[in-house]
């Protein structure tokens, strides 16, 4: 059985560490000192303007999501990085939603290599999407995701400190990155809100 060195070990806590950091940012990140997040309204970003309900206080409504498809311009529906973005508390909800029979609405996609669709987009899940389904609070998104620009200045770097530990027998180990996103063309982006 392989033994996993040390240094590999590190190198994959460090990138994972970061890679959450980053998404964190991208997601709710307020753009002062760090990434503007698509969930943070913004005329430097994505406007309130570009807000839609979703039709209750602590829920989706099927109505919510079809406003929200159409609160979009047609041209982004069928691009390949346009994707819904919900928590998976979110999208749990939004499975349970029924209609007048109780039949579920929404059903996953069954063709093989597809991805699940609501609304005939995909989506994707994040544990950093805000989920507090309460009056006036973001819980979802629909946009197209190359309208979100990361620049990066500094890849991830690590090192490797042997000498300042030596006395404690000890290694220490740093990471550095530098970067920084925002969304650049609000009309791209739709986001949720409760009413």
């Amino acid at each position: 059985q392989a033994v996993m060195g040390i240094e590999a070990l590190i190198n994959q806590r460090l990138g994972y560490k970061f890679g959450i950091t980053e998404e964190k940012a991208f997601l709710t990140g307020t753009g002062a000192n760090q990434p503007l997040g698509l969930f943070t309204a913004s005329a430097d970003g994505i406007s309130t303007s570009r807000d839609v309900l979703t039709g209750s206080a602590t829920n989706f409504t099927a109505d919510g999501l079809i406003d929200a498809k159409f609160g979009l311009k047609a041209a982004y529906w069928n691009r390949p990085s346009t994707r819904w973005i919900f928590h998976r508390t979110g999208l749990q909800l939004i499975r349970k939603l029924k209609d007048t029979t109780n039949q579920y609405l929404w059903q996953p996609g069954l063709s093989a290599g597809e991805p699940d669709r609501i609304l005939d987009i995909p989506y994707v899940l994040s544990e950093y999407v805000p989920n507090t389904f309460t009056t006036g609070l973001y819980v979802g998104l629909l946009g197209d995701l190359s309208y979100y620009y990361i620049a990066e200045s500094l890849a991830l770097e690590i090192q490797r400190l042997v000498e300042l530990y030596a006395e404690t027998n000890q290694i220490g180990f740093i990471g550095r990155m530098e970067l920084d996103g925002m969304p650049v063309l609000g009309e791209a982006f739709v986001r949720l809100k409760t009413n």
